[in-house]
């Protein structure tokens, strides 16, 4: 294969799968509206990279239900999550949003390592404020933010209390190969995101919701279906004579598209649910 076409492929696919943080400065702004109830706040990451994130702190009497760590998906930017994170702070959450490297205000360029050091060093900022790391942490991700957030709990299975997916995908080679044409180029993939692989490394003890949209056109049904599937054989990683049951759910919605999910009727009722679930999960 020419050297262009090669080049094309290899490249190319940043833009694929990381579209917004390659928007026009106009673009990138037109619909900016950060959370009034808010703050920003600057993590560092390892490489030194400097990330524009939002804190929203809950009430602290009573205390806070759990603090929740929110990662976007590849198409959209922080702000745009912000009706999600209004809707953990409704039931009485910590929530802190990440914007990755080269997304919105934050600096860098993204890459799927680079990602990963963006997610630990939100983790980090939360385990080291006492307020925040007091409660459970939970990892919210949509779609690419999904994979983003299966990665760093597989990374710190003891660190993370729960994790919540929504409409997120077994790979992104395995995306590739359900699209006509793109298929026979997805040995070029080098941008995995193997959420396959990494989902059996959460232990059992670690609680998983899944929130699948049935009307999803981006990401094919099967995938959220597989990752179900795999995540009810995941071991305990304490040894094989102690498993202990599962405390995962998954929860469909008929009419869910990719986006949007949190409108669905039911949604939030069963965030609820499942939060309220952690403290017979930890005390048990």
């Amino acid at each position: 294969m020419p050297s262009f076409w090669r080049n094309l492929l290899c490249y190319g696919q940043y833009f694929c799968v990381y579209p917004a943080a390659f928007d026009s400065e106009e673009e990138r702004y037109a619909e900016f509206s950060p959370p009034h109830f808010g703050s920003e706040v600057d993590l560092v990451t390892s490489d030194n990279v400097v990330l524009k994130c939002y804190l929203i702190r809950a009430a602290h009497n009573p205390s806070p239900q759990a603090t929740v760590i929110l990662f976007h998906g590849n198409g959209y930017h922080v702000w745009q999550h912000t009706p999600c994170a209004q809707g953990f702070h409704s039931l009485k959450c910590n929530v802190l949003m990440v914007s990755y490297r080269g997304y919105g205000s934050s600096k860098g360029v993204p890459t799927e390592r680079g990602l990963r050091r963006d997610a630990q060093a939100a983790l980090d900022f939360v385990l080291a404020d006492p307020q925040l790391s007091s409660v459970p942490i939970v990892l919210h991700g949509h779609s690419l933010g999904g994979a983003v957030a299966i990665d760093l709990v597989s990374r710190n299975p003891t660190k993370v209390q729960a994790l919540i997916v929504e409409n997120t995908f077994l790979s992104i080679r395995t995306v590739a190969r359900d699209l006509p044409w793109i298929r026979f180029f997805s040995f070029f993939v080098h941008q995995k995101w193997d959420s396959a692989s990494k989902i059996s490394s959460i232990p059992r003890t670690t609680p998983i919701l899944m929130l699948h949209g049935e009307r999803d056109e981006v990401v094919p049904k099967r995938h959220m279906r597989e990752l179900w599937a795999l995540a009810r054989r995941r071991s305990s990683g304490l040894g094989v004579k102690d498993n202990p049951p599962l405390r995962d759910k998954f929860q469909p919605f008929p009419r869910g598209h990719h986006g949007e999910m949190n409108i669905q009727p039911g949604y939030w009722s069963a965030v609820d649910r499942f939060l309220r679930s952690l403290d017979d999960t930890i005390t048990s």
